[in-house]
């Protein structure tokens, strides 16, 4: 069986009890490494205490960019190794930041084994629905949507629904913060939007004054919520 596991956003105390479940019984786990260099691994870290310690951990690489032709070769290459495990009659596990099925590279994964495996899916915590929950910050009520947007969709597009709809979670918002923030408080939403870096962790920044607050201030895992219909106090 091969499990892909959501590990929440940054703190061992927001892993769910179905994910330890999982994790104790997992023959092999792969971790996600941000550089070629390092074994570290921050969805590792979340976790490491909720291991079995037979586990066997195999730490993999994922670049960090948009070269299409690179990231299908690599998980290629990782998903061969994952079949080749669970053919074996391995338990094997792959472990993500947050919730599989938000904005990760997990899904990426998903869509090469999805029919040449028996596949399991344990949900994490989002990001922004910790970010809520512990700023009491609601983020949608009512007949309103909710819209979460990749910051990187581009400007325009982005001013758009800024613009027009109330309830907005950005994510991936480090490349063009200080634009983001810009376009906020064109609108007014100074009151409205709450910015955090680094979601439960021990290094957790809570902005509530975006005028505040420019890209240097922030981390790469930040994201800003939006509501028009809710007022911060």
């Amino acid at each position: 069986m091969f499990y892909g596991i959501g590990v929440g956003v940054g703190s061992s105390l927001t892993v769910t009890k179905k994910t330890i479940d999982v994790l104790d019984t997992l023959d092999i786990l792969y971790v996600p490494t941000a550089k070629k260099t390092e074994s570290y691994s921050t969805a590792h870290s979340i976790v490491k205490d909720y291991i079995n310690e037979k586990t066997i951990i195999k730490a993999k690489h994922f670049p960090m960019n948009y070269n299409t032709e690179e990231l299908q070769k690599v998980w290629n290459e990782i998903a061969s190794e994952i079949i080749k495990d669970v053919s074996e009659g391995k338990d094997v596990g792959f472990i993500t930041i947050g919730d599989p099925m938000v904005y990760s590279t997990y899904i990426y994964l998903l869509k090469i084994l999805k029919d040449k495996t028996k596949i399991t899916t344990i949900p994490g915590i989002a990001s922004f629905l910790d970010i809520a929950s512990n700023n009491n910050f609601p983020l949608v009520e009512g007949e309103n949507p909710l819209i979460i947007l990749p910051a990187t969709m581009g400007t325009e597009r982005l001013r758009s629904y800024i613009k027009n709809e109330n309830s907005i979670v950005l994510m991936k918002v480090y490349n063009n913060f200080d634009e983001i923030l810009e376009m906020l408080i064109e609108e007014c939403l100074e009151n409205h939007s709450i910015v955090v870096s680094n979601s439960s962790k021990d290094e957790e920044i809570i902005y509530k004054n975006i005028k505040d607050v420019k890209k240097s201030d922030v981390s790469y895992f930040t994201t800003i919520l939006i509501n028009k219909k809710w007022e911060l106090s």
